[in-house]
């Protein structure tokens, strides 16, 4: 009787699991964070513009080609050149920006880019930014402010903004940027990625922009229009950045893709530890991905001393289960993972008998 109502109640969890999310400030980042990605250009072929309600998008395929950190910066730790406009009294955090990588200017060569954003439960948005022209840090407003996102966020909101900037370039002359940006909630559910499974919101985004270019020299002023760019993210609850974020340019009346990178753990093989797909126990977690316990289930078909132990992505056992003689019979393993004191990351389970082995990935949030 308990074995049945637990199952029963597992399955109500689920389904309530898989209800829509609503995206609030508290799940962007905090001053200090730090989120492992992975990079690719491509999206193996899976058609990135599907969306709608109760969705399910499976980017499992992806395959990366490199990965890197996305730092939040406190303010305290900002270059004297750029804290002379940006501080605690005007910005959450600072990020690099490693997508901007030119300026349409003869002469002019960006090395460096850096964002300025303000977080507050109402919105993020962008407040400036810092480029490096010429090996020179130059530090420069928007007004108005880029707003990214508005909160709290659901299926179906939209809103857009204007933004501006502008600044001087020594000797050379003035270059900014005029835009537009509409956000849109157009699809909600389920999400795929190599290394997790999310519950999300995704949003898109349209940028139209403009370059404005003065150079004093000739005194000779033009605007330049940007190709027209498209961001499709997914966003989960507590992930700080999209868990799923793939970037595009509309050219010749077609969206070509820049950019996609999702958040991951790290690809270094320490231990040859994969998960596979054995059917001597017939394994499965549920929740996966969860938060505080999970539920291990798994069929003995004869009697036989069972070990089941976690291990980090190193390789390192964080936990044993089981270590006992267990007979022929279905078994329900419950994991606490406050107890276990699991932080958020992939595990791997594995499952040992006297004569076969099984290992399930573990995915806590």
């Amino acid at each position: 009787m308990k074995k049945i109502t637990f199952i029963t109640l597992s399955l109500f969890c689920l389904n309530a699991i898989k209800a829509q999310i609503t995206i609030h400030s508290s799940d962007m980042p905090n001053a200090g964070d730090s989120v492992l990605v992975s990079i690719t250009n491509s999206t193996a072929g899976i058609d990135h513009t599907l969306t709608g309600a109760n969705y399910n998008w499976d980017y499992s395929t992806l395959t990366y080609n490199s990965q890197q950190e996305v730092k939040f910066d406190n303010p305290f730790t900002f270059p004297t050149v750029f804290a002379v406009l940006f501080n605690v009294l005007n910005t959450s955090y600072g990020r690099e920006n490693r997508n901007l990588t030119s300026l349409p200017i003869p002469g002019v060569t960006l090395s460096a880019a850096y964002d300025f954003l303000k977080e507050s439960t109402s919105s993020l948005k962008q407040v400036g930014a810092g480029l490096t022209i010429n090996a020179v840090p130059i530090p420069f407003y928007y007004s108005p402010n880029d707003f990214i996102y508005r909160f709290p966020m659901d299926y179906l909101n939209t809103d857009s903004c204007d933004y501006s900037y502008i600044l001087t370039i020594p000797t050379i002359g003035d270059y900014g940027e005029t835009g537009h940006r509409v956000n849109m909630v157009d699809g909600w559910g389920t999400l795929i990625t190599p290394s997790a499974t999310y519950q999300t919101l995704r949003v898109k985004s349209v940028i139209t922009s403009v370059d404005t270019l003065y150079i004093s020299a000739f005194s000779l002023g033009s605007n330049i229009p940007r190709p027209i760019r498209v961001e499709y993210k997914w966003l989960a609850t507590a992930k700080q950045i999209p868990v799923l974020e793939i970037d595009a340019n509309i050219v010749g009346g077609n969206e070509i893709v820049s950019n996609v990178q999702y958040q991951d753990v790290p690809q270094i093989d320490h231990t040859g530890i994969s998960e596979n797909t054995s059917t001597n126990f017939n394994a499965a977690i549920f929740p996966n991905p969860c938060e505080d316990v999970a539920v291990l289930n798994y069929n003995l078909s004869t009697s036989s001393k069972i070990k089941i132990a976690i291990t980090d992505v190193l390789g390192k056992t964080v936990a044993t289960i089981a270590d006992e003689n267990e007979t022929a019979s279905t078994y329900f393993k419950t994991i606490n993972i406050k107890e276990l004191k699991l932080n958020k990351g992939i595990y791997f389970v594995s499952i040992q008998s006297n004569n076969a082995s099984e290992v399930k990935k573990l995915i806590v949030q």
